[in-house]
């Protein structure tokens, strides 16, 4: 008996895993592009006097790689075909900043012809603009079979205090085991995100009986009900009150923080995590959060840093470039003075193809590690008014993967400001 009671003790102590639940199944997946070669029509000169032939493999990409990429089963493209494929797929939910992915589009069609029903939320900047919603009119029309149901098409965001509907989720329930879902979260939207972006894509199988996938069914309601989703006051009650009424404590090893409700508490989580690690990588897209700009100058030589390139000829051409302003790169100097390993990765900013992850990997003292990561940037708005979904995750499979996708990265494809060219052409 006393063996049994301190078993329990220990479960409790040290909370539920995500992995104890029924179907665990965890697939990371980084898009790491295949691309071909660019070369410039005549040789560059770096920013220490090497001549460069071309921009770097794989990092630079054009809109004619995507076929390629298309075809992986490796990637997230191939994993997302692969999901809305399954015979088994009885609903999938989707909600995401954009939708001009035409290959997963007829994806989801075909998914519609078997009776899966299908439910796509994008931001209403889009809805008076044709290229916008070209590809969820598309799945609107879709046929299903005789008593099936056509999809679900709905806009949010932009209304009532709330800023884009930048959420990145997918839900997907199947039909064999009505306690099986597989919640699909990422950096990357529904366009070249799952092939020709620099991204990171979440695809986790769990039983619904998990916080994990309550708390996102809360924000799948909240996002439904028009009169709910159109008011931030109204979203973060609603939101409040259907997570206190989870009766499962949150797992231990994969925390959720939904926006507008949970900005504050994932930005103090972020610094706190910051203090006490020993070092910390981090990989960004927007950059102007000032309290995360403080906390990475505080660590000084205890940061390395990966962005688009965008933000370093922003400052060289001082002016915007991308998503990117000229603030944002003298945020970047701050850190850089204080000492921050700063490196770029040389992506196609004619073909709006970016590095896009949003990540932080938090290094500790006894070799563990944690991250954070989703589907914000690093912005006030992002922290704030804008639907989002983060996580903070230790699963230590998990965080080895991004350590070593970290390396690839810092390693081998980005590029430092001496290796840069000292102009600003696209081969």
């Amino acid at each position: 008996m006393k063996i049994l009671i301190l078993f329990l003790l220990t479960i409790n102590a040290h909370g539920k895993s995500i992995k104890d639940y029924a179907y665990y199944k965890y697939d990371l997946s980084f898009t790491n592009p295949i691309c071909s070669e660019y070369s410039y029509d005549q040789a560059m000169i770096s920013n220490n006097g090497n001549e460069l032939a071309s921009k770097p493999k794989n990092v630079y990409c054009k809109k004619g790689d995507k076929s390629f990429n298309e075809n992986r089963s490796d990637n997230p493209h191939g994993l997302l075909k692969a999901l809305i494929s399954s015979p088994d797929l009885k609903s999938i939910f989707l909600t995401f900043l954009s939708f001009s992915n035409s290959d997963i589009a007829k994806s989801l069609c075909h998914a519609i012809s078997r009776g899966v029903e299908v439910t796509f939320i994008i931001d209403s900047n889009n809805e008076d603009r044709d290229y916008g919603r070209e590809e969820l009119d598309f799945i609107a029309n879709c046929a299903p079979p005789a008593g099936g149901k056509k999809a679900v098409t709905l806009f949010r965001g932009n209304r009532g205090g709330l800023g884009y509907a930048h959420n990145k989720i997918i839900m997907a329930d199947y039909k064999e085991n009505n306690d099986k879902t597989t919640i699909v979260f990422s950096s990357g939207n529904m366009s070249s995100g799952t092939t020709l972006h620099h991204e990171n894509w979440h695809f986790l199988t769990t039983s619904k009986e998990s916080y994990f996938y309550q708390a996102h069914d809360c924000v799948r309601q909240g996002m439904l009900d028009e009169n709910i989703s159109s008011r931030r006051a109204k979203f973060k009650k609603f939101l409040k009150g259907c997570r206190d009424n989870i009766s499962v404590k949150e797992e231990d090893d994969i925390k959720t923080y939904f926006v507008p409700s949970d900005g504050k508490i994932a930005m103090d989580n972020i610094l706190m995590n910051m203090k006490k690690a020993s070092s910390v990588d981090i990989a960004v897209h927007r950059f102007t959060h000032p309290d995360l700009i403080n906390g990475l100058v505080a660590k000084k030589d205890a940061v390395r840093f990966i962005s688009d390139d965008d933000l370093y000829w922003t400052g060289i051409k001082r002016g915007t470039v991308g998503s990117n302003m000229i603030f944002e790169y003298y945020n970047l100097e701050k850190i850089q003075k204080s000492g921050a390993k700063i490196k770029f990765m040389e992506t196609n900013e004619g073909a709006r193809l970016l590095h896009h992850n949003k990540f932080i990997i938090f290094n500790y003292e006894d070799q563990s590690r944690a991250v954070h990561t989703g589907a914000g940037n690093f912005t006030k708005a992002a922290f704030s008014k804008n639907f989002e979904n983060y996580y903070f995750i230790t699963i230590p499979e998990i965080t080895q993967k991004f350590a070593r996708q970290y390396h690839f990265m810092f390693d081998i494809q980005a590029s430092s400001t001496q290796e840069m060219p000292n102009e600003y052409v696209l081969p």
